[in-house]
This record gives structure tokens, C-alpha cells and sequence, in this order.
């Protein structure tokens, strides 16, 4: 796949930069976002007044016309000294012709408007590739936002928003449209198979971006000192933030209810081979695949559905635990904050001095009937259990052999889940494609005997490259082929040929 940057405009952050004298990122950025939501329903584009109505009215608003002002001028004095020589070469002349404009004229007034600002913003998101501007018959400009300004913006502005990943009906809607085969006679199978994998594919990036941001959160407990930051991130940022995903995950969006369904259905689908005909057939004449191409994709989608939920457990137990954890710790952070010294115990003493000298001042001898009194209850001496108690020594620890022939089920299925765990983290579907994009060599197709000797020796990388030949993330495929097996390490494997998709 084409990197990124080799497809966006070479100075497209440039706007975005914090060096130099001053930086107007976050008025670019504010202007940005104002630009997208006018355009992201508009058919036509957007016209230039509106544009220049847009950024004036935001210039006013934010009171950025003095740093737009300076930043103009900044740039002004760099070209009047680049023009500088050429300004002195040109004096003999204007000697000689007293009527010749002056090099450094300024305007009649030496003031700019806010229009005028405007429209140098205008003029540097442009240069810089974040609009485009087109010009009709008769002169007038049309603002429109690239396709991958789009898509930039609406990533910025969901970071803008703080809104967190909403689980609400994707695991229903692919339980939907997996168990819908029996009662809905326009069923579609491939678009059914295809839309649940896209929905099961977002649940479980927003179950791993709650669970890495509730990490994140974790930390902020732990830096913040004041009480009221403290509050404020339990009560107010937590809770809209992800304590609203956490609730929808384990009330309406809870895996169990779904995910049995789901995989039994998969299951049954993998392995009728009829219905993976019908299906690639209909996905061949919905895409550009070819049948057998499109039989392997609809394998791959169901497999990987299969997986994720069978995998989901072990990145569910995690969530609660870190649930649990910033709770304990946010918890712990507010006592702590409330019991020390310099905290609000000592304005809570400093209060009651200012009260007590005020009604002194009042000539008030005695306290107030309402005054709480000294404490009724005695203090307990120290006894024996008041103090340190060191451990006893002990008999060293001897335990007995334990001679255990076969694994339970469970503690089998809990070490396959913590090897798959690890597979997946040491084997991703694009270090994989990587690997093996790099054995072509310019080729279409890669039999088994031109893999090179150290990776068909390898049994761990062996395997994973024809395992992953059918995910859906990966651009070979794997056929195979007639032949006599080939040596790989310690074992023979059974020819075959890996081709670029």
C-alpha cells in the first residue's frame, strides 16, 4: 500500500507548524472545522463571499485580527528586504523619472480590513493544499475541500468532540443480519456476511480504544492534586467520556447476548460448501473479484468474525479490571487529597479561626448552644494488638510433586487464549503481508521451493503465512499444486504456490 504522504501535498501541516515568530495554528485549525461543516452537506461548493463571511465572522469572534495583522506583517518585512537591492538599483531611475512609483508604496489608508485578512488565510490554506479554489465564466470562485480534507477533518473533529466510540447496535445489527437467512426471503449472504464483518471489525476497535483510553485515565488520576480536578474527572469527564461506552457494553451491548448466535450460524456457513459458492458468486458479480477470489474473501470474513468473538473474553476481563482499577484509584487520590494537612483540613481550620475571631469581635464570651462540644467518648488506651507484630518463622515450604498427565478444559482454553493473544501481538495480518511481499520479487506468483530456506524452516512463519493467506487484510492468496512434498526443517510439506492478489 502507497504511503500516506507520498499522496498528500508536500506542505499540507505546514499551516500547522509552531516555529517562527508567531503561529496561527489554532485559528487554522478553528477555521478548518468551520469550512468542513458548511461544506460537509453542500452539493455544489461552497462560494467565496460565504467563505470570506465565514473566517471574518471567526477573526471577530476569536479577537485574532492583531496576530493575523502581525503575521502578515512579519511576512511583509521579509519580502520588502528581499526586494531590497532591487529597490537601490532602481533609485538612479526614479532620480531621472519623478513621477515613478515608489517600491515601497503603501496603500492610500495603511490599514487592512478584516476582509483583507480573510482573504490572506484564504490564500495560505490554498497554498497549502487544504482548499481548492475554482473560477467560473463570469469570475465567480467556488471553495471546495479535497477528498482527503474530509477525511482529515471529520478524524479532528471527532478528537474535537471528545465523544466516545459508541457500541449501540453493532453487535445486534450483525446478529441481525447473520440470523435474518431463515426469515427474510430477499436475503442477500455476501452482503450479509460482508456488513456483519464491518461491524464486528468496529466493535472490536472500540472495545481496544476504551480500553487503552481507560489506562490513559488512570494516569490523569494519579497527576492530579487539587480536589476539585479530581472531581471533576470522576464525575464529569470519566463518565460522559467512557463511563457511558463501559455502561452500553455490559447492559444493551453485552456479548453474550449476541455472540452465540452469531458463531453457530458462521460455523455452519464454513462448512457448506454450497452456500460459499452461491455467496462467492454473488459477491463476484458486486465487486471486481473473480469467484474463487471472492470464495476466499467471504472465508476469510467469516473466520475472522469467528475469531474476534471467540477472543473477546480475555480484552472484556481487562476493561472490568481497569474499570476497577481507576476507580480505586481516583477513590483513593480524593481521601488522600481530603486527609492531608495543607489541603482542605487546613482551610477548614483556617475558617473556624476567622469565625471564632469574628465573634470576638462581637464580644461573644461563650460559644453558641449550636457549637459542636469536645468529645464525648474515651480514647482506648494502646494494648498488645496496638502495635508492629513481626512474622513468626516458619517451616520451610515443601510442596508435593504434582503429577498431572492431561490439562483440564479449562486451563487448556486459558493457555490457547494466551497464545492466541500472543500470536496475534507478534503476527499481525501486516507485518505478515510485509514479510511476504518482499519474496515476489517482482513476480506473480512464489512456489513453495522459492521461499527462502530459513523461513520454511521455521515452523512458526510457515504456518502463519498459510494461515493468514485467507485473511481478508492480506494481498496474496495460496493455491495447491501438484508436486512431490517439500522439505521444511524437520518436516514435509504438501506444495504450493502463493500469488499476488
Amino acid at each position: 500500500m502507497a504511503n500516506p504522504f507520498d499522496i498528500l501535498p508536500l506542505n499540507l501541516f505546514n499551516v500547522f507548524s509552531t516555529q517562527g515568530y508567531l503561529s496561527l495554528q489554532r485559528h487554522y485549525m478553528a477555521i478548518l472545522l468551520r469550512l468542513y461543516a458548511l461544506a460537509e452537506f453542500n452539493r455544489f461548493g461552497l462560494a467565496r463571499e460565504v467563505v470570506i463571511a465565514e473566517i471574518v465572522d471567526y477573526l471577530q469572534t476569536a479577537g485574532a485580527e492583531g496576530e493575523v495583522a502581525a503575521e502578515m506583517a512579519a511576512q511583509d518585512a521579509a519580502a520588502q528586504g528581499a526586494i531590497t537591492q532591487d529597490a537601490a538599483a532602481q533609485g538612479a531611475a526614479a532620480q531621472d523619472d519623478p513621477d515613478a512609483p515608489s517600491a515601497g508604496a503603501a496603500s492610500l489608508t495603511g490599514q487592512k480590513s478584516a476582509q483583507d485578512y480573510a482573504a490572506y488565510l484564504l490564500r495560505r490554506l490554498e497554498s497549502t493544499g487544504w482548499i481548492e479554489r475554482e473560477q467560473h465564466p463570469d469570475y465567480s470562485e467556488t471553495i471546495t475541500l479535497p477528498d482527503y480534507a474530509f477525511t482529515l477533518l471529520e478524524a479532528l473533529r471527532k478528537i474535537q468532540e471528545q465523544k466516545p466510540h459508541e457500541f449501540t447496535g453493532q453487535l445486534y445489527t450483525a446478529h441481525q443480519l447473520i440470523t435474518a437467512a431463515e426469515t427474510n426471503k430477499d436475503f442477500s449472504p455476501a452482503l450479509a456476511v460482508t456488513q456483519a464483518y464491518e461491524n464486528v471489525r468496529q466493535m472490536v476497535r472500540g472495545l481496544s480504544e476504551l480500553n487503552q483510553n481507560i489506562r490513559r485515565y488512570v494516569e490523569r488520576a494519579t497527576r492530579e492534586k487539587q480536589i476539585a480536578d479530581l472531581l471533576h474527572l470522576q464525575f464529569d469527564d470519566y463518565s460522559q467520556t467512557l463511563g457511558a461506552s463501559y455502561h452500553a457494553l455490559k447492559t444493551s451491548d453485552h456479548v453474550s447476548r449476541y455472540r452465540r448466535d452469531i458463531i453457530n450460524q458462521l460455523q455452519v456457513w464454513q462448512l457448506d460448501a454450497g452456500w460459499l459458492a452461491n455467496a462467492a458468486d454473488e459477491l463476484a458479480l458486486q465487486s471486481r473479484l473473480n469467484p474463487a477470489q471472492a470464495e476466499q474473501t467471504l472465508a476469510g470474513y467469516l473466520q475472522f468474525v469467528i475469531h474476534q468473538l471467540e477472543a473477546l473474553d480475555p480484552l472484556l476481563e481487562n476493561i472490568d479490571q481497569r474499570h476497577a482499577q481507576y476507580l480505586r484509584t481516583s477513590l483513593r487520590q480524593i481521601r488522600c487529597q481530603l486527609g492531608r494537612a495543607d489541603g482542605s483540613f487546613k482551610d477548614r481550620l483556617a475558617s473556624l479561626a476567622r469565625q471564632l475571631s469574628q465573634m470576638k469581635e462581637d464580644g461573644m464570651e461563650y460559644l453558641p448552644a449550636d457549637a459542636p462540644t469536645l468529645r464525648w467518648l474515651p480514647v482506648d488506651a494502646p494494648d498488645l494488638h496496638s502495635y508492629y507484630t513481626p512474622p513468626q518463622r516458619r517451616a520451610p515450604f515443601a510442596p508435593d510433586t504434582v503429577v498431572l498427565p492431561t490439562l483440564h478444559p479449562e486451563e487448556l482454553a486459558a493457555l490457547r487464549a494466551l497464545t492466541m493473544k500472543d500470536v496475534a501481538q507478534a503476527f499481525s495480518p501486516a507485518k505478515v503481508d510485509r514479510k511476504v511481499s518482499g519474496f515476489f520479487n517482482g513476480h506473480k506468483k512464489l512456489h513453495l521451493r522459492e521461499i527462502p530456506p530459513e523461513i520454511r524452516a521455521d515452523l512458526h512463519w510457515l504456518t502463519t503465512i498459510i494461515a493468514y493467506a485467507h485473511h481478508p487484510e492480506v494481498n496474496y492468496g495460496l493455491q495447491v499444486v501438484d508436486g512431490d512434498p517439500v522439505e521444511a526443517g524437520e518436516y514435509r510439506v504438501s506444495p504450493f504456490e502463493l500469488y499476488k492478489l
